[in-house]
């Protein structure tokens, strides 16, 4: 990470300095109930879809939760969660991500240890819910739309992961500027989020996410999804499962709530997108990367989805 960022990031907040002054949280800044809720409204303003904090060194957050859901990602040192009675020590290179329905208490951290608060409200979430569906993402997503929900959190270790890296000092970068592009915020957010998901076998770390028959059985055919997607089909994961391809057909319908091959063509379409938004790969290399001859159709079905042409998204991301 560029020092100069991390050296912006660790400058002492207006809070901070009343902290080390002798002042006890003032609980105001965060929730206006008497439960300690934690209010987007009150940190941000109402109409906000993302935004970001640093976390507040030099105090011990007593047990709360949050109206949104939330993202921290430690830049240095450590922070500490205590979630259900269970310790949680995030370390630099570390994300976090919970839900809106998890409480938790997070323990006094020093000067070195900074962390961001990345804010998404539920309008967020609603919007990167259809990306992110099938993802270790969709418990998180699909209990915090409810009133009750259950609590899920999900930890990741990222460090070393240079395109994750990447995304990350982008946006930490737009915290430095007074008046940022939430659009281009947005925008990072969910990337990063899409790469989380992508490589969660890999850089999950904890979490409290049980999985049922179902949803074994459903991460069996996003993992074949995930990995077999230029040249996936019913017949070969029938092999690989036991199954006969009509009952596969069948459950996948029941389990997705689409079919086999709309779960296949959403995957490459994603890995299109990815691919247009972070590299400079030619428009047709990409289209044959994820496993398309005709670009016609491809064409069609990107901009289907995302309302945009791929040359377009290529420009709006900065590539030639």
């Amino acid at each position: 990470m560029e020092k100069y960022l991390l050296d912006f990031l660790s400058l002492e907040s207006e809070e901070e300095t009343g902290i080390l002054g002798g002042e006890v949280l003032n609980r105001k800044i965060y929730s206006g109930g008497e439960d300690f809720v934690v209010n987007e409204a009150r940190l941000f303003g109402p109409r906000q879809s993302i935004s970001a904090r640093t976390h507040t060194r030099y105090v011990d957050f007593p047990l709360h939760k949050h109206n949104y859901v939330e993202m921290m990602i430690v830049l240095s040192g450590s922070i500490t969660h205590e979630i259900d009675g269970e310790e949680l020590r995030l370390e630099k290179g570390e994300v976090l991500v919970m839900n809106k329905h998890v409480p938790h208490s997070v323990r006094r951290s020093g000067t070195d240890d900074i962390g961001v608060n990345i804010i998404m409200s539920d309008r967020f979430i609603d919007g990167v819910a259809a990306e992110l569906s099938g993802t270790v993402f969709s418990s998180l997503i699909k209990e915090n739309g409810k009133e009750d929900g259950a609590p899920i959190y999900l930890a990741f270790a990222t460090e070393g992961r240079k395109y994750i890296e990447n995304i990350i000092e982008n946006l930490l970068f737009m915290l430095t500027e007074k008046e940022g592009d939430t659009g281009i915020m947005t925008g990072t957010v969910s990337l990063l989020l899409r790469y989380l998901s992508l490589e969660n076998k890999e850089l999950l770390k904890h979490g409290n996410h049980k999985a049922d028959k179902d949803e074994a059985r459903r991460l069996e055919i996003l993992s074949y999804v995930r990995s077999s997607y230029r040249t996936a089909s019913l017949s070969e994961l029938g092999e690989r499962l036991y199954l006969t391809v009509p009952y596969l057909s069948k459950i996948t319908r029941e389990l997705f709530g689409k079919s086999f091959k709309e779960l296949v063509v959403d995957e490459r379409m994603a890995r299109a997108k990815t691919a247009f938004e972070a590299t400079n790969m030619s428009v047709g290399d990409v289209i044959r990367s994820v496993g398309y001859e005709n670009e016609s159709y491809f064409h069609r079905e990107f901009k289907k989805r995302y309302g945009i042409t791929p040359l377009t998204m290529r420009k709006a991301h900065g590539g030639n």
